[in-house]
Formats: structure tokens, C-alpha cells, sequence
């Protein structure tokens, strides 16, 4: 008898680690096919994928790749600026700007209009209120009213690269 019941055991456990192999069986096979959709999908679609969820294309990394590269021209640091602030007499502020140009050639022409650099600069800077100089958010406002009244000073509009604003004391 209790051959039997050893019998009637090892055969109720054997339909059990059956299952439980059919299980891990079928698992596998469905986290290889959901593995193989998600990698067919990313190589059909990664691009338009990163392009919509995460702004980045193939164009974009290439484009970034050339903003690395780029190397930054020669630059042209002026004296201080000291001028009144716009409706009010008893202010002034002191700026330091440098102006970056597309190579030495350029450089040295800059070098010759140096007083006309300062004149053009101080009558951009001469129009601003102390909230406008003092803010960080209206700097890169600045820089582009300066770039845009020193750019037609040069021959080709492209010889002027960025305008650095190095300091601002405001008194």
C-alpha cells in the first residue's frame, strides 16, 4: 500500500512541474516577442521618436556636433563704458564688452574703428533704464541691439561673430 500512495504522489507532482514548466515556456516567449516589437519598433521609428518626445534628430545631433567644433574667433575687448543712465542724472554705469569677429583680418579692421565702436555702443547703452541693465533675463536683449547697430560697420555682416558683455556697475 504504500507503494501506491508513493505512486499516486510522484504522479500528482508531476502534472504540477509540467505546468510550471509550460509557464516559464510560455513567459520566455512573450518577453522575447515584446522585446522584438519594442527593438523593430525603435529601428523603424527611433528617429521620429526622438524627434517628437525629445526635440533630437539625426539633423540636430550633426548640427550640435558643428556648434562644438566651431572655434571661437578673435575678440576684441574695450575699455569700460562709463555713461548716465537714461532719466537719471545722478546714475551711471560702467560696462565692459567684447566683441568676438570671424578672424584676425577682421580683427585688425575692427582695431581701426574703435571710436566709432564706442560711439555706436554708447548710444545703445545711453537709451537703457538701470531695470534693464540690472536684469539678467534682458542681457541677451542687449547683445542683440548691440550686434544689430555694429554689424553693418563691417564689409561682410558675417565678420562680426557675438557680442560678450563682461561687467555692468551701476552706481
Amino acid at each position: 500500500m504504500e507503494e501506491e500512495e508513493q505512486i499516486e504522489e510522484e504522479d500528482v507532482e508531476q502534472p504540477e512541474e509540467k505546468k510550471k514548466g509550460k509557464f516559464k515556456l510560455i513567459l520566455l516567449i512573450v518577453f522575447l516577442a515584446l522585446g522584438i516589437g519594442i527593438g523593430g519598433t525603435y529601428f523603424f521609428f527611433g528617429d521620429m521618436i526622438k524627434q517628437k518626445y525629445f526635440g533630437l534628430s539625426q539633423e540636430n545631433t550633426e548640427h550640435k556636433k558643428e556648434i562644438k567644433e566651431k572655434t571661437v574667433g578673435p575678440i576684441l575687448s574695450f575699455e569700460p563704458f562709463l555713461f548716465n543712465i537714461s532719466g537719471n542724472s545722478s546714475r551711471f554705469a560702467k560696462v565692459s564688452i567684447g566683441i568676438e569677429v570671424k578672424d584676425v583680418k577682421v580683427l585688425e579692421e575692427a582695431k581701426k574703428m574703435v571710436p566709432i565702436v564706442r560711439d555706436k555702443v554708447l548710444s545703445v547703452l545711453g537709451t537703457k533704464g538701470p531695470e534693464m541693465l540690472m536684469d539678467v533675463n534682458n542681457r541677451n536683449a542687449i547683445k542683440q541691439e548691440l550686434h544689430n547697430a555694429l554689424k553693418n560697420m563691417f564689409k561682410d555682416q558675417g565678420d562680426l561673430t557675438a557680442i560678450y558683455i563682461t561687467d555692468i556697475i551701476i552706481q
